[in-house]
């Protein structure tokens, strides 16, 4: 009901060319891409105690002039985990918001559905995985703090419990997909966190955003950083990021109309040194969207992210972002001290795009094929469970379709009878 609803409210912002959308979306799928490949960086490095324990929140110990000079550089925007995880919620509001925008949204069960197979499929078979090894290696020696707290947790129930329904309170067994918990919760409820901005324009989006903003500010104030209601607060403040992201997709077509030119260059420097001088999340939110836009303009930046390797790496940037933390683990816990760390971490890192890629083709591409499916099958079943319109025969006169009679011509060329519902109809846009 709330897509239908938004359906008859919003104009479509813009109508592309269908070759210029494709590109458009090469270049976005090329920034996921080079995003997960940060996160899988920032993984391999993590096991090394110079990086691991600053991650981690404590003190690095033994720390080189290099390892200083790679830590707090802007070099280490190459392993900002933190950031592209920031770029994957924004780039997430974007994508949902564009079927909006492009006058093909979907009713919300069809919708949640899409969502549910695009994300939680995968991400179940990858937990299963994961707790299999975990509980199958044996323990490793001790690595870094970062390190020391993956795959400690012995099985239960509750643990599995708590993965199957993504509450987020236990990730020692692929801590990667803390960012997926937050993702899936904030998918579900995303036409609702779209309604103010469709409704009200940017002041209904930004008024939203800093609302929920404050919010999640106050729940942590009073139920601290742990537990279910910290959860649910950063739940909420990164669904502040999803609504950027919408508002950067209503603005796309005019991004892209633009003139090459060095904004996008500006806009890059621009976003990257965001990521990398604060971690606050609404800084953070906007060095992300002035990435995404870099991508968006037309130039050297989109001519770029529009080649065969990144877009390539774009594919499979879910399936990588899965299972890359469950190679490189088994790696560490197969090999560590017959097998030099950096010779462990640099073959994690390889073997971990090499998986990715059978990982996609064999879950992630058939979970999301299995999603457009059962989408298609829920509209020609209801399309066929509806009545079918009575025809009346055209007019004879010229004059005859302005009587206003039953049969009369509504104004959409269409006889009145003949019409069929709204609820019958198949969204447009769809492959």
């Amino acid at each position: 009901m709330i897509s239908r609803g938004f359906q008859h409210r919003v104009t479509p912002a813009y109508q592309a060319p269908e070759r210029t959308t494709q590109q458009r979306f090469d270049t976005l799928d090329s920034i996921r891409g080079l995003a997960a490949l940060a996160v899988v960086v920032n993984h391999c490095l993590n096991l090394f105690p110079a990086f691991g324990g600053d991650v981690a929140g404590q003190p690095p110990s033994h720390v080189g002039t290099v390892a200083t000079i790679l830590l707090r550089s802007p070099l280490s925007l190459a392993w900002n985990g933190r950031g592209a995880v920031a770029i994957f919620f924004v780039l997430s509001g974007f994508v949902l918001a564009l079927q909006w925008f492009e006058g093909r949204p979907l009713t919300y069960p069809q919708f949640a559905a899409r969502r549910l197979c695009r994300i939680y499929l995968p991400y179940l078979v990858a937990v299963a995985l994961a707790i299999i090894l975990a509980a199958s290696v044996h323990p490793a020696p001790a690595l870094s703090l970062w390190f020391d707290r993956n795959w400690t947790e012995p099985v239960s129930l509750a643990v599995v419990v708590d993965h199957v329904l993504m509450l987020g309170t236990h990730n020692t067994f692929d801590n990667a997909i803390w960012s997926l918990n937050h993702e899936m919760r904030i998918s579900l409820v995303f036409p609702l966190l779209l309604w103010p901005f469709l409704r009200f324009g940017v002041a209904g989006g930004a008024v939203s955003a800093a609302g929920l903003y404050v919010l999640a500010g106050i729940i942590t104030h009073f139920a601290g950083w742990h537990g279910v209601p910290a959860e649910v607060a950063a739940t909420i403040r990164f669904s502040t990021f999803f609504i950027l992201g919408a508002m950067l997709a209503s603005w796309a077509g005019w991004l892209r109309d633009r003139q090459p030119g060095h904004a996008a260059w500006l806009c890059l420097i621009g976003g990257l040194l965001l990521l990398w001088v604060s971690i606050e999340p609404p800084v953070m939110a906007c060095g992300s969207g002035l990435i995404i836009v870099a991508a968006i303009l037309p130039g050297r930046i989109a001519g770029a992210l529009a080649r065969a390797l990144p877009r390539s790496l774009g594919r499979i940037s879910y399936s990588l972002y899965l299972v890359h933390l469950l190679v490189v683990l088994a790696a560490v816990h197969l090999l560590v001290g017959s097998v030099p760390l950096p010779a462990i971490a640099v073959g994690g890192f390889a073997l971990s795009i090499l998986v990715a890629v059978g990982y996609h083709s064999l879950v992630e591409a058939p979970a999301d094929r299995f999603g457009r499916r059962l989408v298609r099958g829920v509209v020609s079943i209801s399309i066929r469970n509806c009545p079918r319109p009575a025809t009346d025969p055209p007019p004879t006169h010229p004059d005859a379709g302005a009587s206003g009679s039953d049969g009369a011509d509504t104004g959409t060329g269409v006889p009145r009878r003949a019409q069929v519902p709204a609820r019958c109809r198949a969204p447009s846009g769809w492959r």
